[in-house]
């Protein structure tokens, strides 16, 4: 009798450690966006990037609220909100930056908390320029476009498939309305 307990105690173990979370990434996906000036070619920075649904309501998300504090790209906000990824936004309390995409805009998002994950393609990234420099626009993405972070993922280690899953975009500036004062 005893040995049948060992015998399941250990199958339960096997049985547990071959369903369990292999790294801190798992379940942990990231959409990737290099937003540049069209002309220059230059990263626009300080831009307010969400994701909304089809009709542009922001997806909300208690869960990136209260986890993402470690992260170099935290927003503070339960809005999906992308941050900036350049290696250096540390809060006050210390943060882990993410090893990839670095100067690009970058949104983590976990399986239960986004519903849907672009299942029709309808979901947008709304793009906002503060300063007022750059058109504000809102595009569709590809659900493909939503990269799993798991360390064992291929993009973590090649630099081609990183630049295939990242979704490049580039702001034209606004026009301006130049008026030239008469003089009387």
């Amino acid at each position: 009798m005893n040995k049948k307990i060992y015998v399941f105690i250990l199958f339960l173990g096997l049985f547990t450690t071959g369903k369990s979370q292999h790294c801190g990434w798992d379940n942990c996906y990231a959409i990737l966006l290099d937003v540049r000036d069209s002309l220059t070619n230059k990263i626009i920075n300080d831009l307010d990037i969400i994701l909304t649904d089809s009709i542009g309501k922001p997806y909300t998300s208690k869960w990136n609220f209260d986890n993402h504090k470690e992260t170099s790209i935290y927003q503070g906000t339960d809005t999906l909100k992308f941050g900036q990824n350049n290696g250096n936004n540390y809060p006050e309390h210390g943060a882990y930056n993410i090893p990839i995409g670095l100067n690009s805009y970058m949104l983590l998002v976990y399986y239960n908390n986004y519903p849907e994950f672009n299942k029709n393609g309808t979901d947008k990234i709304f793009i906002k320029d503060n300063k007022g420099h750059y058109e504000n626009i809102s595009l569709t993405f590809d659900k493909n476009k939503i990269a799993h972070m798991c360390t064992s993922n291929p993009i973590r280690h090649d630099e081609k498939k990183l630049d295939d899953t990242t979704i490049k975009i580039r702001l034209k500036k606004k026009k301006q309305a130049y008026y030239k004062a008469t003089e009387r």
